[in-house]
């Protein structure tokens, strides 16, 4: 039990507290923390998408204002007509890409915000049953310049009770393939919070 405790980070204090549908106050602490840095890390990727596409979208507001000014210089004679002729389909493709740029850009957002202000859902739930670890592959885009657009990773998962749990390597060290389990887990953030073998 003691392993199990070492791996998730609990105690006996938060066993009992978790048996009975509570938190202790580490655990409000610790999982208050963690929401925060969600919300923060989710606030700043939308900040950085709202700069990078609004940007373009703000550079391209000025393109209307080249037009006219095109159109003053030609009639001033200061341009030529085929120059000015050049300069409007590159216009209007600019334009047209800004308006594409700015219905990403509010999509995205709309998207990155509500997930950074998720309601936080810190009910402790519990699950029961047999352990069963898998390692399952999966397709994930990689983030990297270089090789191929995705890559195949392996990931361990832990299924109880019909849920299904991304865990580290760590857990099948503590908890043997089959054996019976009770976890207590929150699910935004998600943490397990204790874990205690069903005698």
């Amino acid at each position: 039990m003691e392993k199990i405790m070492e791996v998730l980070g609990f105690d006996d204090a938060d066993l009992g507290s978790n048996r009975l549908g509570q938190l202790t106050q580490k655990q409000k602490d610790l999982l208050a923390e963690k929401a925060k840095s969600h919300k923060s890390f989710n606030t700043i990727i939308g900040v950085i998408i709202a700069v990078v596409f609004g940007g373009a979208l703000l550079t391209g507001l000025g393109a209307p204002i080249l037009a006219a000014v095109g159109g003053s210089l030609l009639e001033s004679g200061k341009v030529t007509t085929e120059a000015l002729l050049t300069l409007i389909p590159i216009i209007c493709v600019v334009l047209f890409v800004l308006v594409i740029f700015g219905g990403i850009l509010i999509v995205i957002l709309k998207v990155v915000f509500d997930r950074a202000n998720k309601k936080v859902d810190t009910t402790v739930r519990r699950v029961e049953g047999t352990v069963n670890f898998i390692w399952v592959e999966r397709r994930e885009r990689n983030t990297s310049k270089t090789g191929p657009t995705y890559k195949t990773v392996r990931v361990l998962e832990m299924r109880i009770g019909g849920e299904t749990f991304n865990v580290n390597n760590e857990l099948p060290n503590v908890i043997n393939q089959g054996e019976e389990w009770i976890f207590y887990y929150t699910n935004h953030p998600f943490k397990f919070l204790s874990a205690e073998k069903n005698k």
